[in-house]
């Protein structure tokens, strides 16, 4: 019997079919609905294929390339940049913990200083806390991954300063249960970047340990670190391995290694005028820029806890950007020198170092 098409032009990719002059049998309506269906999920696996790929195309780095210096890579500008540009603003691709001191009275989502106004305290670590405006269901839900990472270990080991330790429990929440909602930092962590692919490229880096591959880019600088601090990291992770599960593939000697990293590039961030820096974080743009005691940008942060880069200067095409991982004014050039050696392990050369300044 002939059939023609309902719901659209003859012929149509969605066109419902009934028999001429009859309404389709039982049968009949449920394959045609079943054909659509299969349809409609082909459309949306395609869609969600496309906008994956436009979404690795994507440089998140917009005015900043990667330069290689032998092994190693540093940004360079792209382009002519002003004075007061913002290169970077995002809270979406950095790992943060906040000082032990500042885990009651500050937001452990935006940053924000909590002060006497309504808040919401984890009655279980009693280390994160969140203002009214980030009080959200879904930030509590994921919190408790690492807050049963933090809780699984000993008590000494979760006393006096615990950053090092909360650190390792969001690192490790990510890698075993995916980034976290939006309303926390670090939301698009395990997203693809193309500058990403460059920079593991310039490094030699093979296969990265997680999911979080920016952290196997940056320097452990392991033969210049003190024989101390290189037998804490490894007694912080064989200790710590004793009472956590670890990710797929992931080893006591990669976590020793991740706390050097962190010791080598963490920045001073979160930060706000009053209290100065209230964390520090290792972030997919800001953690790559080189060290200078005359920089050419900054890190600061706005209300909302993005992580901001702005230029301090006018800066030529191909030129480094650069900013100070020390208060510059308030060192002499011997302090800031021994300063840098000692959490970052190299000796500042920059010229107002060099000159004595």
């Amino acid at each position: 019997m002939a059939r023609r098409p309902m719901g659209g032009e003859e012929g149509g990719e969605d066109a419902v079919e009934e028999k001429e002059g009859e309404i389709l049998t039982l049968e009949e309506q449920q394959a045609a609905a079943e054909k659509k269906k299969k349809r409609n999920q082909k459309k949306r696996a395609r869609a969600k294929k496309k906008k994956k790929k436009a979404a690795a195309k994507a440089l998140v780095w917009e005015k900043a390339a990667t330069l290689s210096c032998g092994r190693e890579s540093r940004l360079v500008s792209k382009g002519n940049l002003g004075k007061g540009e913002l290169l970077w603003g995002t809270n979406e691709y950095y790992l943060s913990v906040l000082y032990t001191s500042h885990c009651g009275t500050h937001c452990g989502a935006c940053y924000a200083e909590m002060g006497a106004s309504k808040r919401w305290s984890c009655p279980v670590c009693k280390s994160f806390s969140l203002c009214e405006k980030c009080d959200k269901a879904e930030v509590k839900q994921w919190h408790e991954h690492e807050c049963g990472l933090f809780c699984g270990v000993p008590v000494g080991m979760r006393q006096g300063d615990t950053d090092y330790l909360r650190f390792v429990c969001r690192f490790f929440a990510i890698c075993c249960h995916g980034a976290p909602p939006a309303s926390l930092p670090g939301s698009r962590l395990l997203s693809p970047t193309p500058e990403l692919d460059e920079v593991f490229k310039l490094r030699g880096r093979g296969k990265s340990r997680t999911d979080i591959r920016f952290l196997d880019c940056l320097s452990t600088n392991e033969e210049l670190q003190s024989e101390d601090f290189r037998s804490w990291c490894s007694n912080f992770a064989q200790l710590f391995e004793r009472h956590v599960k670890f990710p797929a593939g992931y080893t006591v000697s990669d976590l020793a290694d991740l706390l050097m990293r962190i010791r080598t590039n963490g920045l001073g961030f979160p930060c706000s005028d009053k209290h100065g820096t209230l964390g520090w974080s290792l972030d997919l743009y800001a953690s790559f820029l080189d060290h200078s005691c005359s920089p050419n940008c900054e890190v600061t942060m706005d209300d909302g806890g993005k992580l901001l880069v702005r230029t301090l200067t006018d800066i030529q095409d191909g030129s480094p950007l650069l900013i100070s991982y020390v208060d510059v004014e308030s060192r002499t050039p011997k302090e800031r020198r021994d300063h840098l050696f000692e959490l970052y392990r190299f000796r500042c050369s920059c010229e107002r170092c060099e000159s004595g300044k």
